[in-house]
């Protein structure tokens, strides 16, 4: 047996130490089949979370943003200029009409006075006729800026709403294949699209004539008011926030009705498509 020699000459043989109790490695536990059960339905759940946020993420990131309002101008985006001298004459005639009512009022006002006399010679006689004849006159001019109202808003409406018609059917018809095998396979935009000119012809053919019409029977109302009986004219003045409150919240519940008139009109031309052509 060779014995190496250290420094002094010799060295003790190697021995190695003995490993202490407590790092001596005990035996790996029995896996508990609870334990393996409860980890994997954890890591399934955050899974599943995982992929429901990352679906959100994709969801908000896909989503269109809303359509942007459309100033009222982009309403005669189509017109020509035979429809602008259309709207122009109908604009002055709506405003006549409008006007009309009130100066027949104020002459009604004046035949009502003569009456409340209990006179009746010569004098309030010519009086009664002169006011008579006013009111014969502005009936006459009621009836003739009426039918021109009506008449032309309705004839530039129709020009409008046709071309917009033909614009539509060309970008239909310069649409990919994909396109109609993707949105076009159903009434949906059809049906939407029929339902937007009508709502565009509505408001070019009989909207915008009644509130150039309605305009013009306030703003006359009010001087004609203002110039007979100043304090009454402003004590019903203050009365008119509260009749602009009452028309906005009619007209919120009214765009509301028409909007899901317009889903339900949608739904129904789908459904009666699949019916007809089923797949």
């Amino acid at each position: 047996m060779m014995i190496s020699r250290g420094l002094f000459g010799w060295s003790p043989p190697n021995i190695q130490p003995l490993t202490p109790v407590s790092e001596v490695s005990e035996p790996p536990e029995s896996p508990s089949p609870y334990l393996d059960a409860n980890a994997d339905a954890t890591r399934a759940a955050a899974a599943a979370e995982e992929e429901a946020e990352m679906e959100e993420d994709e969801e908000q990131e896909d989503a269109e943003p809303p359509p942007a309002a459309v100033p009222f101008s982009r309403l005669f985006a189509c017109a020509d200029r035979i429809d602008w001298a259309l709207m122009a004459v109908g604009a002055v005639a709506a405003a006549a009409h409008g006007a009309a009512l009130v100066v027949y009022l104020n002459y009604f006002g004046k035949v009502v006075n003569l009456l409340s006399l209990h006179r009746f010679d010569e004098k309030v006689f010519d009086e009664f006729k002169k006011h008579a004849l006013y009111i014969i006159y502005i009936a006459s001019g009621v009836f003739v800026a009426g039918w021109i109202e009506v008449s032309c808003w309705i004839l530039t409406g129709e020009r409008q709403t046709a071309v917009i018609r033909s614009k539509y059917v060309q970008v239909l018809l310069n649409q990919d294949m994909s396109f109609f095998d993707t949105y076009g396979n159903n009434g949906d935009i059809v049906s939407q699209v029929l339902s937007d000119v009508l709502l565009i012809q509505s408001a070019l053919s009989e909207k915008v004539g009644n509130y150039i019409h309605n305009m013009a029977t306030f703003f006359g109302g009010l001087i004609i008011g203002l110039i007979n009986c100043w304090q009454i004219a402003l004590l019903t003045l203050a009365t008119g926030p509260l009749i602009v409150a009452a028309g906005g919240i009619s007209n919120i519940f009214l765009h509301r009705l028409a909007e899901n008139i317009q889903d339900a009109y949608a739904e129904a031309a789908s459904i009666a498509e699949q019916v007809s052509f089923p797949s």
